[in-house]
């Protein structure tokens, strides 16, 4: 009798001993981040960015991460780096893939493409309503789709004129309102400084490639002349690429190459890099940009600091400037196992100390409002395109923008090369935005 007491005594601690580790090891294995000894659970998040892979962009957002992997030793940060024009191409292979990294770049243009592919988680949870009402407004609509705020934005670079001050200074020109005025300063800028006979400088760095930076930097201005890419009419989607307007506008930007001759060589091989690299190396007087090629253009020569600063775009006489708000932000992917983390690392990213530090030294202008007050922000460089804010319009919100953007690229780069006429152009570009718009 003893012995069968001795017994169950013993069987029953046994047992006791069984639950309590099969309840250690569920509370292991639960999704409180930590592991079994406390320690917090070692991760990896992956960031696809185009502008890590640019110059300086590229040191500043390294940096983030270093700072931010030392301050959180679990977390190992991986970049997957991948230039603008192509980030969106990759992004939609990686999510057919089901490989969508954890944190990735979405822009206005790329939304609602984002959104259709199903790969964007809303960020309003996970950042909280009090964090997100820290952005300016203006960025938070544009990076709002049905409600949901498909990305965090990270900083704007609102679509206006660089120019070389000195030079506008040396020939008594004031910076240009009109598109007149911007091709007689184009006129007078472009010159021979060596007497030799050959032009070795010129007024505008034209982005001329067939590519989303080129689209994206001619649509604003054929905008300015009273045409746009897509307008919504009745419900449905319409575009003005063969009005009047628009046709002035093709024919004014390739007569920049085929009749003035105010545009470097090349202008079709002549890619963002390249354009800043003709106004860093004293080449060009003027490009189509926004303020983050200040920081491009001073990387690649200090000496020209307060020798460049920025307006908002010419318009035809009579008619009113307008600008993009050029904003590129980060989501988060819905497949994510890491979003707490995520949402984590972009509220770092966005505090005030490296939206400050973003905007020293690339010139991008800050998306955070406690950011965009700080005086360093408020230069004479930028104030240009801080003006230029007031005239942004809302990019259309169609999974094929980036096609409409290329379809635009396409058109003036066949007046510029001769092969068609800008109403030619103008009216393939219809037709094949139309086409865009039927099949979606």
């Amino acid at each position: 009798m003893k012995k069968s007491k001795t017994l169950k005594m013993f069987l029953l601690s046994i047992l006791t001993l069984s639950l309590l580790l099969a309840g250690c090891s569920q509370e292991s294995g639960s999704s409180n981040g930590s592991k079994s000894d406390g320690s917090p659970e070692q991760i990896t998040l992956k960031i696809l960015s185009p502008t890590v892979v640019e110059n300086p962009e590229g040191e500043v957002e390294k940096q983030y991460a270093e700072d931010y992997m030392k301050e959180n030793p679990n977390v190992k940060i991986e970049f997957i780096g991948v230039p603008m024009n192509e980030v969106y191409t990759k992004l939609t292979t990686m999510a057919t893939g089901g490989e969508v990294p954890d944190i990735f770049i979405n822009s206005p243009e790329f939304y609602g493409k984002a959104q259709e592919m199903g790969i964007v988680e809303n960020l309003t949870p996970l950042l909280g309503e009090d964090y997100v009402k820290g952005f300016y407004p203006a960025t938070l609509e544009q990076a709002t789709l049905d409600g949901d705020l498909q990305f965090a934005p990270f900083f704007t670079i609102p679509t206006g004129l660089l120019y070389r001050k000195d030079w506008f200074e040396e020939e008594g020109l004031q910076p240009p309102t009109t598109w007149d005025e911007f091709l007689e300063a184009a006129q007078k800028l472009t010159k021979d400084t060596d007497n030799d006979g050959k032009k070795d400088r010129w007024g505008f760095a034209m982005v001329g490639t067939k590519n989303g930076s080129g689209g994206s930097r001619f649509i604003p201005m054929m905008r300015t002349f009273g045409a746009a890419e897509l307008v919504e009419e009745s419900g449905e989607w319409e575009t003005q690429f063969d009005s009047p307007e628009a046709i002035e506008a093709f024919k004014f930007f390739g007569e920049l190459v085929t009749k003035h001759d105010v545009v470097p060589p090349g202008p079709l091989q002549t890619g963002y890099p390249e354009a800043v690299s003709l106004m860093a190396s004293e080449k060009a007087g003027m490009m189509i940009t926004g303020p983050h090629s200040i920081g491009a253009i001073l990387k690649q020569n200090p000496d020209l600091k307060g020798k460049i600063a920025g307006v908002p775009l010419p318009a035809p006489e009579g008619e009113k400037t307008v600008s993009v708000l050029g904003m590129l932000g980060f989501s988060i992917s819905a497949t994510s196992e890491h979003k707490e983390e995520a949402a984590k690392y972009l509220k770092f990213m966005l505090n005030k100390q490296n939206q400050l530090k973003w905007n020293e030294i690339t010139g991008r202008l800050p998306a955070r409002i406690e950011a965009g007050d700080d005086p360093q922000v408020k230069t004479p460089e930028l104030e240009g395109f801080i003006e230029a804010l007031d005239f942004a319009f809302e990019l259309p919100t169609v999974p094929y923008y980036p096609s409409v953007q290329l379809i635009s690229a396409e058109a003036y780069q066949a007046i510029i090369s001769k092969t068609s006429t800008p109403e030619e152009a103008a009216k393939k570009a219809a037709e094949s935005v139309r086409t865009e718009i039927k099949n979606n």
